[in-house]
């Protein structure tokens, strides 16, 4: 089973149990270790006062010889071994032994004191006790085997209840995770409901904190997509209005043109026809990159892009277009900034600008385009403005938004071009304004770029 594919509640149990199982064994084994070592502790302990036992007992025996010891009554007694010598006098002579040891010279016994050795293919633990006093060797020696089982037995009863507990601990788990994660449901069902007709805000009652900020990113970002559906109807109503106008238009021409009887008036018709055709096009490509520049959030290719000399190349692209009004275009640049941005997007953005001042300025006029710094030094301002009629101030609000001309009767425009170098300066994080031209009396735009 792949975790990634399992739902959280099953990640939750699996990873909690998991955890705890890991906990369990480690604990085990670290109560294992400290039962060992406490074991040990005691045992040895034992020995030795089983060897100082055994000395005073034997003080009291006047037999030298070897009393044999009863048969064992607990299987931990094997575990056990010891032989007591009489050693003051010579050769030493055992007193006492335990059945499961056979008889052993001083020589080959361990050293005085606590040792570890092996004996009979098995570890065992020995203390050796000499008491010269009374004339006494004893050997207390215990099976290493007796020390482990214990710690085993110790260690297994502390991890026994974790692991045969885990079943009824997993059921416990699965509920608590189930009732911890009913807001994550609540809020899956509020999600279910939205449509895209309503995309209202989504809320969900006693919310924990953990999921308090999900809810405010789904609800900003469901608030984005709301404006975004709305503003692509309100794009798609103004652009299906806008060609429907040009295309009746055209339709009428063309017909008058088929019914009209004089050369003169068919090609005037025609004329008509071409240049509806034109502004049919003008329109299709401004929609093709209004609706190219809302999918971006970013200027793509960014390179170092010097804005006076591509002013410079714009103005003289459509110097045909003012030359054919008699308008005169102006640049006197300030400054020869160096910005960081896309060379197509500032070059669409410029053209946009200059045609519509162009288109908007009468027969004679003029169109200055000016590039210099702010007073802080930060950033760059360009600015077009003409000797146009200019914009009523409480119109100036209305600029940039689409499809809205405020003066329809001057030009043949379709009312986006504004909206374009908007969308481009805000993806420049550039900032523009609209106001009255004070040298020419026509209107003004300002462009303030940030200086990298």
């Amino acid at each position: 089973m792949r975790l990634q594919n399992t739902s959280l509640q099953t990640r939750l149990t699996l990873l909690v149990l998991g955890t705890v199982l890991l906990f369990s064994l480690l604990a085990g084994y670290e109560s294992y270790k400290n039962a060992l070592h406490e074991a040990d502790e005691i045992f040895d302990a034992q020995l030795a006062q089983f060897a100082q036992s055994l000395v005073v007992l034997s003080a009291t025996f006047d037999d030298e010889q070897a009393e044999p010891m009863p048969p064992p009554v607990h299987k931990y007694q094997q575990t056990l071994a010891f032989q007591v010598w009489i050693t003051d006098k010579q050769p030493p002579r055992i007193l006492l032994r335990s059945n499961n040891i056979s008889s052993m010279l001083p020589a080959q016994t361990p050293a005085e004191g606590f040792s570890s050795g092996e004996w009979q293919g098995e570890r065992w633990r020995y203390f050796r006790l000499r008491d010269k006093q009374r004339g006494f060797d004893v050997l207390v020696g215990q099976n290493d085997k007796a020390r482990s089982d214990l710690a085993q037995k110790v260690a297994w009863h502390n991890t026994a209840p974790f692991l045969f507990g885990l079943p009824l601990l997993a059921l416990f788990v699965m509920l608590a995770i189930y009732f911890g994660l009913r807001p994550l449901r609540k809020l899956t069902e509020s999600l279910r409901q939205l449509s895209p007709e309503q995309l209202s805000p989504v809320t969900v009652h006693d919310t924990p904190k953990e999921i308090a900020p999900v809810i405010d990113a789904l609800n900003s970002l469901l608030g984005r997509i709301a404006r975004t559906i709305e503003n692509e109807r309100r794009f798609t109503a103004d652009a299906s209005h806008e060609l429907r106008t040009p295309l009746a238009a055209l339709h009428a021409q063309v017909q008058a043109a088929q019914l009209s009887a004089s050369e003169s008036e068919r090609k005037e018709c025609l004329v008509k026809a071409l240049q509806g055709a034109d502004r049919m096009a003008h329109l299709v490509g401004q929609l093709l990159t209004l609706s190219r520049l809302d999918e971006l959030s970013s200027p793509i290719n960014l390179e170092p892009v010097n804005l006076a000399e591509l002013t410079r190349e714009c103005c003289a692209e459509l110097g045909e277009n003012a030359l054919s009004k008699n308008i005169e275009i102006g640049f006197s640049p300030e400054a020869h900034p160096a910005l960081s941005g896309s060379p197509d997007m500032l070059r669409i953005m410029l053209r946009n600008l200059l045609d519509n001042a162009i288109r908007y300025t009468p027969q004679g006029g003029h169109v200055e385009a000016a590039l210099h710094p702010t007073d802080d030094g930060q950033q760059v301002e360009l600015e077009i403005a003409d000797s146009g009629i200019g914009v009523a101030g409480e119109q100036l609000a209305l600029l940039g938004q689409r499809f809205s001309r405020i003066n329809p009767g001057m030009a043949d425009g379709v009312g986006l071009g504004l909206s374009i170098v908007q969308r481009i300066a805000e993806i420049h994080r550039a900032k523009i304004t609209f106001n009255h031209a004070t040298a020419l009396g026509g209107l003004s735009v300002k462009v303030c770029f940030p200086l990298p």
